[in-house]
């Protein structure tokens, strides 16, 4: 566990990544897999959208998991500091933007802990098409040297299984040069379904502003 970074992402990021629309999510049933500490989950259940998080972090209890942020943060900022000094997110230095992510989600994880559920691809705790939008960030393709193709093909069948949409951002591995190798594996794995690559306003000035989007045969 010491070994993860836990810093998360806010909603003005997801909605960047996966261009994520109010009108259109309006009633649907929606799941951030792998959700770590970002308060994606906090921030649109307050605005009224029905968001269930799924990470195994979450059989930790709140105070174990500000400790391991916090020992994030110090990391971060170690190995980090020099290159991220400079870097904003939405005109917000970037560790006290993401400071503030994790007090959302800490908070949130807290008051309702119902809406957080431990568990992790590529076999996830839910029934078959229980959600109508699954989203995934930062994870699949992006560990490309650490994840197999294997375990890509199994969790995208997961997401699939659990629900009618699935969206993944980045296509890129860590280095952020160029897309994932298992990317045309993936597309071709699952030619079946709808599938198609969409830009998104996400880090266009590094060209890293792409997301798979694939909708289950059932849906």
């Amino acid at each position: 566990m010491k070994s993860v970074l836990l810093l998360g992402r806010g909603l003005s990021e997801y909605t960047d990544m996966f261009n994520l629309k109010d009108d259109e999510l309006a009633g649907k049933r929606i799941l951030d897999c792998a959700a770590g500490v970002s308060s994606f989950r906090s921030e649109m259940n307050r605005k009224g959208f029905d968001v269930t998080a799924v990470d195994p972090i979450y059989s930790r209890k709140p105070d174990e998991l500000e400790a391991l942020a916090e020992e994030s943060f110090k990391r971060h900022r170690i190995f980090h500091g020099d290159f991220l000094s400079g870097i904003k997110v939405k005109g917000v230095p970037l560790e006290d933007y993401r400071r503030a992510v994790f007090r959302k989600f800490l908070s949130d994880y807290r008051e309702d802990p119902a809406g957080y559920i431990a568990g992790e691809l590529p076999h996830l705790p839910f029934s078959d098409l229980q959600f109508d939008l699954v989203l995934s960030a930062n994870l699949l393709f992006l560990y490309e040297e650490k994840l197999s193709y294997r375990f890509h093909v199994e969790a995208v069948r997961e997401m699939l299984r659990v629900g009618r949409e699935v969206r993944i951002f980045p296509v890129t591995n860590i280095h952020r040069r160029r897309r994932s190798i298992y990317l045309q594996g993936i597309m071709d794995e699952f030619a079946d379904h709808e599938i198609l690559i969409q830009r998104v306003p996400y880090h266009e000035e590094t060209g890293c502003n792409e997301m798979l989007i694939i909708k289950s045969i059932e849906s």
